[in-house]
């Protein structure tokens, strides 16, 4: 049976008949669509949270994050850096590379996964798990738009525009703290991203759920586990 799935139709059965989708990517990935999506996404979040915010408190705050920023010329320089401009540059740019790249990194390890589990599926193939294995991170948009409409005086922290962390959900460290990157960095959409990655690679490899779920994990542990053994050794 012909499971081709129309672009609009695989945007929403993701979250409903994943499924159908993973069946649907050897013949049709539409990769570009979850990807597009989620760069056009961030992009708009990021212009218009730099339009609202208080940009002078946004910057005291920044700059406090500096304990060898104390005296005023260095302020003055930090805060010149830290412009409206320069902020949003960077955090579109930061979107626009980091994205893609992410992706096609993970892309080549299921790639290489997939060989030693049996699969000799092609790149295309892998990269399109990838861009649509990663969808519920698409769930964050919305819920950042949220929090910056409510915003109210425009005093909301970038890491604050994310309710669904492990540090805003669960432990609520400040922004001074070595570990407020990694805990705000960990969300809930990161464990469904784990979870729909397991499941289409158990789908594709028909290997055990142990198997899938371990292969699917590993590089979020290896990511994550490096940055918290860098903040350990950093002291």
């Amino acid at each position: 049976m012909d499971t081709t799935l129309s672009p609009g139709q695989a945007l929403v059965t993701i979250f409903t008949e994943p499924r159908r989708v993973f069946d649907s990517i050897p013949r049709r990935s539409m990769a570009y669509l979850p990807v597009l999506l989620a760069l056009a996404g961030h992009v708009a979040i990021w212009v218009w949270y730099y339009q609202v915010v208080d940009i002078a408190w946004l910057q005291d705050r920044l700059i406090a994050q500096h304990a060898d920023v104390t005296d005023s010329a260095s302020r003055q320089a930090a805060a010149s850096v830290l412009s409206r401009g320069g902020l949003l540059a960077m955090s579109v740019a930061s979107a626009l590379v980091v994205t893609p790249l992410v992706l096609a990194i993970l892309a080549v390890y299921f790639l290489v996964a997939g060989k030693v589990l049996g699969q000799g599926r092609p790149y295309g193939q892998w990269f399109g798990f990838v861009a649509w294995g990663t969808a519920p991170a698409l769930l964050l948009v919305p819920v950042m738009a949220l929090q910056i409409l409510f915003s109210g005086n425009g005093q909301v922290a970038p890491d604050a525009l994310n309710p669904l962390s492990l540090n805003a959900l669960v432990i609520g460290l400040e922004a001074s703290s070595t570990w407020h990157g990694l805990a705000s960095s960990l969300n809930l959409t990161t464990l469904w991203t784990v979870g729909l990655l397991a499941f289409g690679l158990q789908l594709w490899t028909r290997r055990g759920w142990a198997q899938a779920i371990t292969t699917a994990m590993l590089p979020f542990v290896v990511v994550y586990g490096a940055w918290a053994l860098k903040i350990v050794v950093a002291g």
